[in-house]
């Protein structure tokens, strides 16, 4: 056997073989990329049902099948929680109220529940009103700490309404969002500050891949019941992106997050959620 011919051989059927996966790999890809055509085209849908994408908005293009990640429990520390609210020694007194656990420092209250720590301030800032610049530098402090206890907690972005600032930083998976662990401010333009923080440690991917609706196909289900659930006749969407979530869960069973985008509105506060398995709103 002439081995120079047959290692020639070889190494022009790997060259072929490396090409025809190149262009396999493209083409499938290609499968879940949503086009420019069809932005357009359920951005004008969009439009007659007036919904209006913000121009500051990027609409996710891939929608590449997804699988689902499995969560752990996580029980809050009061000494770490007591940390990020009140980082200065003081006075603080503990109180429970039924499952609830109530820290108190002069008039700023904590609240640790089964699964959420709150925060009240009604007095927290002494500059008044609060603008845009001073609200985000504030909440990046308590960020700052709550890293320390909290890991991969990403800064979302800020949304302005008539009497508060919106901050939120939003949890990370292998570059995935993940929007049931987060830490919410509402910052009041009078002083005042409310905190909401959630977090679940996520312990690995689960499942196989299953395909997941498209992010133009996501707004058009959100479209269908938007100004009725907004009570006003024009929506402006500001922000749609993809990750996991879940709403409930029941301590001591498995806690899986599925495939959803999220959908920001300048209208309301809280955002609304589209099943990208099931192709369902979520208010």
């Amino acid at each position: 056997m002439d081995w120079g011919k047959a290692k020639n051989y070889t190494i022009i059927f790997l060259i072929f073989l490396n090409t025809v996966l190149f262009f396999c790999n493209i083409f499938f890809n290609k499968r879940y990329i949503i086009t420019d055509e069809q932005i357009d085209s359920v951005k004008t849908i969009l439009n007659e049902r007036k919904v209006k994408i913000d121009a500051s908005c990027d609409i996710p293009i891939d929608y590449s099948p997804m699988l689902q990640v499995s969560f752990g429990e996580y029980y809050y520390d009061e000494i770490n929680i007591q940390k990020i609210f009140f980082p200065e020694s003081g006075d603080v007194k503990r109180t429970t109220d039924f499952e609830k656990t109530i820290l108190s420092l002069d008039d700023a209250t904590i609240f640790i529940k089964e699964d959420i720590v709150e925060f009240e301030s009604p007095n927290a800032f002494k500059q008044v009103p609060m603008d845009r610049e001073s609200a985000i530098k504030a909440c990046e402090e308590y960020a700052l700490r709550a890293e320390e206890f909290f890991d991969d907690l990403e800064d979302y972005g800020v949304r302005e309404f008539s009497d508060c600032y919106i901050v939120e930083y939003i949890g990370r998976y292998k570059n995935t969002s993940v929007f049931c662990n987060y830490m919410r401010f509402k910052i009041f333009k009078n002083g005042g500050m409310y905190v909401k923080l959630r977090y679940f440690p996520v312990k690995n991917l689960y499942g196989s891949e299953v395909d997941i609706c498209s992010a133009d196909e996501a707004l058009f289900i959100f479209s269908e019941k938007a100004g009725e659930i907004c009570g006003t006749e024009n929506v402006s969407v500001l922000k749609i992106a993809k990750g996991y979530y879940f709403d409930d869960f029941v301590r001591g069973n498995k806690i899986i997050s599925i495939p959803y985008y999220r959908v920001d509105v300048a209208e309301r506060e809280e955002p609304f959620f589209v099943n990208a398995y099931n192709r369902t709103l979520e208010e």
